[in-house]
């Protein structure tokens, strides 16, 4: 049996990213075909309403394939997966009224289009407050099994058209690929049911219509299963990897078994949020934050491993590597995940946090890879290695919204940077339920930097309005920069 990996291999994750692009397009463009198999079976049964949403749907369905690693949502915390599940399915709901009315020809179509929402409505009702988080995934797939078989009924009985038909197979291709994305135990039983039940919808189909050409409404469900599985399978073998080499490495450093760490994962955030409320640390007090954060870095320890095996956080922790250029500095560097990597890749590399159980967990890490990092824990050592060098790249994330003086971190780390340098940070959240030790600050982040004269680089993604995930990209000029450096070392700063 092949040794498991004891680190992160971020290029590792590029290789699975290129593979995983690659076979989305392929499924994407299977689904499509098969698509148009459906459409030219029916082709003239269609009206214009019918045609333009089948079309928009099927391209829909093939983007939501293509990215089916990314919103696939892996995680070591179930809870997490489920939350996200819910908040998929109130945007499905609200594509179904709005593609129900559309397409209803009386009040009769449309008390049914209401009649579906609120059974998918009940059903999310259901997952968020009864049912247990194992049964979500099934009783989703049963919700949508029952409202398709329904709307097939309703749609033969009003002598419906091919062509709307037609989309039912469309939106149970989208019903069973969510199902196969979500449900991990008994898979290939679901696989089963899922495509007898697309048979049974065809059969069902073609004899109340007449229209023995329905049967390829079977082809783009098989090829959403098909694609579904095949892209599912790959994406959870990879984080199965990625699961066992963070437990080697934490069962080597913390000496506990695998189930406690797992429990870690799960229960560390909430554990944090309510050390924290006990007690109550003073906003206003960085010393006394300080020791809060030294006294909970263990639970910080698990918070942070559990966070970087998220698949969104790996695809946040690529994106950020490729922005690094010679000797970067992570503040706030927890477990050390992006310098490793760094280090890995030949860059100069330096750690800087609180003294704890994270540092630690750091500095084994970089000694058992044999990994140069250098490791800080006040100010004044980091910017005295500043003046000697610079840092021409400095992160800082999911950090600053720990910190009371936000304007002083920033011109401190702004000071830090050489010539040219980048720095790259997260916008401070502000405190919610989950995690209370996040400060509220009200600073205009980009108005502020500008006014220290740096210069704001963030690409066109990233300065979208409606963006959730706010980071920002700022380059000191060459010029100032040096002005800055030549200043600070008169002043003996």
């Amino acid at each position: 049996m092949a040794a498991v990996r004891s680190f992160m291999n971020y290029r590792e994750q590029e290789k699975f990213l290129r593979g995983s692009r690659i076979w989305g397009v392929l499924v994407a463009v299977a689904f499509l075909g098969a698509s148009a198999e459906l459409v030219l079976a029916v082709a003239e049964q269609w009206s214009i309403a019918e045609a333009i949403f089948f079309h928009l749907i099927a391209f829909v369905i093939a983007v939501l394939l293509y990215y089916t690693p990314d919103y696939l949502h892996l995680s070591v915390a179930p809870e997490k997966k489920r939350r996200w599940e819910i908040k998929l399915r109130w945007r499905m709901i609200g594509a179904v009224l709005l593609l129900s009315v559309a397409l209803a020809n009386d009040n009769r179509g449309r008390l049914c289009a209401l009649l579906a929402v609120a059974w998918l409505a009940a059903a999310n009702w259901l997952a968020r407050k009864k049912a247990a988080p194992e049964f979500v995934p099934a009783l989703f797939w049963f919700t949508d099994l029952v409202l398709l078989f329904f709307a097939l009924m309703f749609l033969s009985a009003t002598n419906a058209g091919a062509g709307a038909i037609a989309i039912l197979f469309l939106l149970f291709a989208a019903s069973a690929h969510l199902a196969i994305v979500r449900i991990e135990e008994r898979l290939p039983l679901w696989l089963a049911v899922a495509f007898i039940a697309g048979l049974l919808l065809a059969t069902y189909a073609a004899i109340r219509s007449g229209e023995t050409r329905l049967f390829a409404g079977v082809l783009p469900v098989a090829a959403a299963i098909a694609g579904t599985l095949l892209l599912v399978g790959r994406a959870r073998r990879q984080n199965a990897r990625n699961i066992a080499a963070a437990l080697e490495e934490l069962i080597e450093f913390t000496g506990y078994p695998a189930d406690r760490i797992r429990h870690l994962w799960v229960t560390s955030n909430q554990q944090l949020a309510a050390n924290w409320e006990a007690a109550s640390p003073a906003e206003d007090n960085p010393a006394q934050m300080a020791e809060w954060y030294r006294q909970n870095s263990e639970l910080y320890l698990f918070a942070i491993s559990a966070y970087n095996l998220e698949y969104k956080r790996i695809r946040s922790n690529m994106k950020v590597l490729r922005l690094a250029r010679g000797a970067t500095l992570d503040y706030g560097a927890g477990n050390g995940e992006i310098l490793l990597e760094l280090a890995r890749r030949g860059h100069r590399a330096a750690y800087y946090d609180v003294e704890g159980v994270t540092m630690g967990f750091a500095r084994h890490r970089a000694e058992r890879q044999k990994l140069a990092i250098d490791f800080f824990a006040t100010k004044d050592a980091l910017a005295a290695s500043a003046r000697k060098n610079g840092f021409d790249t400095v992160f800082s994330f999911d950090v600053l919204e720990h910190l009371p003086d936000l304007p002083g971190e920033l011109t401190f780390l702004a000071s830090l940077l050489a010539p040219g340098g980048v720095f790259v940070f997260d916008v401070p959240a502000g405190s919610t339920k989950a995690h209370p030790m996040h400060l509220n600050h009200n600073l205009n982040v980009l108005g502020y930097m500008s006014a220290k004269g740096l210069r704001d680089e963030r690409g066109l993604l990233l300065r979208l309005p409606f963006r959730k995930e706010e980071k920002f990209v700022f380059r000191a000029p060459i010029e100032s920069a040096q002005r800055t450096q030549k200043s600070q070392t008169k002043q003996g700063l």
